[in-house]
């Protein structure tokens, strides 16, 4: 709510409690990872938001029947559609009972449980970037971030792998030319067979990790990493294992500080969901937001340092 991109988000928690968005008929897993790709072909879990905010548009668009075999052709599950919808319904309910939705913001037609929220409600002023959803849903896995320095680590396993059902799997031979061959991601599920697959995979770039990743970040100019000899550049350290570096410290410094600002903003939030954000918070919100949009436009490549 704080960040003020909160319809992607609701859909997101929704999608993380209910029903496998895409089902695979027997032979089709290839044809059903394209269809997840056109949706996106950065985060598993955008691709499953983005699917149910398109089988709602040919809801009111087009009507149930037309909505219905769309699904169908797109090998998304209705019975995971209406989980999703009910999910979000009961989300709406209990944040607007604490205050951190107002009744304005709510749909005219929400009654009883069917809690709505409007198109223009000001929650959502900040939907307009992908980017700065997924920076915002980093905040939500803190000990599911992998870093690739040669090899994919997490904090927890020396070498890992995308599943290859993820969205974001690219053959070794063209992760150095392709966007998706990211320095950075967070999954929602570390499996084993054989070897360590991380499922459900979202990339990411060295500003969404020091805004809104993981739990503390730390300056440290002394470390040095066997593939990345960072002695003497900008860095910073986060939770202990994990080097975000680049050529200029003002940088780092920058984002570290407003990581900070980030940090009070979410508390004074949880503690007075009712009470209005400072201005000079709510313009560090809408730089963030205008940061992120600027980097969409621009040529982002997630595999970059600053």
């Amino acid at each position: 709510c704080a960040m003020r991109c909160l319809d992607p988000i609701l859909t997101a928690a929704a999608c993380l409690g209910s029903k496998e968005v895409f089902f695979i008929p027997p032979g089709q897993r290839d044809e059903v990872k394209k269809v997840r790709q056109g949706f996106s072909k950065h985060s598993d879990l955008m691709a499953s938001v983005r699917a149910y905010d398109e089988f709602q548009e040919m809801i009111k668009d087009k009507g149930w029947s037309d909505a219905r075999s769309w699904a169908f052709d797109n090998f998304i599950s209705i019975a995971a559609m209406s989980s999703i919808h009910s999910v979000r319904s009961q989300l709406i309910k209990e944040l607007h009972r604490i205050g951190l939705i107002h009744g304005g913001d709510l749909s005219r037609s929400s009654r009883g449980k069917n809690k709505q929220l409007r198109p223009d409600a000001s929650v959502n002023d900040n939907v307009g970037s992908e980017l700065f959803h997924r920076a915002v849903l980093l905040s939500g896995f803190p000990d599911n971030i992998a870093a690739r320095r040669g090899l994919l680590r997490t904090r927890m396993e020396d070498q890992t792998g995308i599943h290859p059902s993820s969205v974001a799997f690219l053959p070794s031979k063209k992760r150095k030319s392709d966007e998706r061959s990211s320095a950075y991601l967070f999954y929602r599920e570390m499996v084993l067979s054989s070897q360590v697959f991380l499922r459900g995979c979202t990339v990411l770039g060295p500003e969404q990790i020091l805004l809104f990743g993981g739990y503390e970040l730390t300056d440290d100019n002394l470390v040095s990493y066997e593939t990345n000899n960072c002695m003497g550049k900008g860095q910073r350290v986060l939770d202990d294992w994990l080097v975000v570096d680049g050529p200029c410290d003002d940088s780092l410094a920058v984002l570290a500080a407003a990581r900070k600002e980030i940090k009070a903003i979410v508390e004074s939030k949880v503690m007075n969901p009712r009470k209005a954000l400072p201005e000079h918070q709510q313009e560090l919100i809408e730089a963030l937001y205008v940061c992120f949009d600027e980097l969409e436009e621009s040529d982002w490549i997630a595999g970059r340092v600053l």
